[in-house]
């Protein structure tokens, strides 16, 4: 019962931020304020940079296998042939 109590209070919550974000203030609302704040803060385009530093190191990751997997197979390849001509 304690966590039905808690999901509506989260619920009632979110409803009253909700309708709380939508006020006008100099022509545009809270909500699109914040929005364009998040967009524009430091911490957002710091964040927006590590994750593309961590996208590309996972890209580069990913050629590396790759690469590494087919001179592997390529190697196997080779010696199965080199075998089956003895």
């Amino acid at each position: 019962m304690e966590e039905l109590k808690f999901v509506l209070k989260t619920f009632a919550f979110t409803c009253l931020l909700i309708v709380l974000m939508q006020v006008k203030v100099g022509g545009a609302s809270i909500e699109s304020h914040s929005f364009r704040w998040l967009q524009h803060s430091t911490v957002s385009q710091w964040i927006q940079s590590a994750a593309a530093g961590g996208a590309m190191a996972l890209k580069n990751l990913s050629g590396h296998v790759k690469d590494g997997v087919v001179s592997t197979v390529d190697g196997f390849q080779e010696g199965a042939h080199e075998k089956a001509i003895r």
